[in-house]
């Protein structure tokens, strides 16, 4: 098969946003869900082209004194040659700006100390051309919220 002939298929939707309260005080809430990311389109010579999602948003709620952490994870590992990264945006603390996602939680926003209204999440699925076809598949999302010192 020529360069130009060939087709990367990737497929990913991240479904079942999954929210974990750290405590009763604080709490994170998420509206929306990307829809599914397909990569589907090549230009010969170069990485296929990838997919990006801003349709969430995310809400920490915090009456209580204190700095929050919110961390990020994904159910099942990404098949090779393919990654599955977020951004949050944050209007207190820092954003870690863009992560890519595994199964270990990794500090996405860090040093929350007041409330964060509907920030935009940013999801971005990428592939190399030796991932090959990859059958459609899909992954769920934590966040978690903990109470730093």
């Amino acid at each position: 098969m020529t360069a130009t002939a060939r087709r990367i298929r990737c497929a990913v939707a991240v479904t079942g946003l999954l929210v974990v309260v750290a405590e009763a005080q604080a709490q994170i809430t998420v509206s929306g869900s990307p829809s599914t990311m397909k990569i589907s389109a090549a230009t010969a010579g170069s990485a296929p082209l990838a997919v990006t999602r801003a349709g969430t948003k995310y809400t920490v709620q915090q009456p209580t004194s204190g700095h929050y952490t919110v961390t990020a994870n994904i159910n099942a590992p990404m098949p090779a040659g393919v990654t599955l990264t977020i951004a949050l945006a944050t209007s207190s603390g820092a954003s870690s700006g863009t992560v890519t996602l595994g199964t270990t939680p990794q500090n996405v926003v860090t040093g929350i100390a007041t409330k964060v209204t509907n920030r935009a999440i940013t999801y971005t699925l990428n592939a190399t051309a030796s991932a090959g076809v990859v059958p459609i598949q899909t992954r769920s999302v934590t966040l978690t919220l903990i109470n730093t010192p």
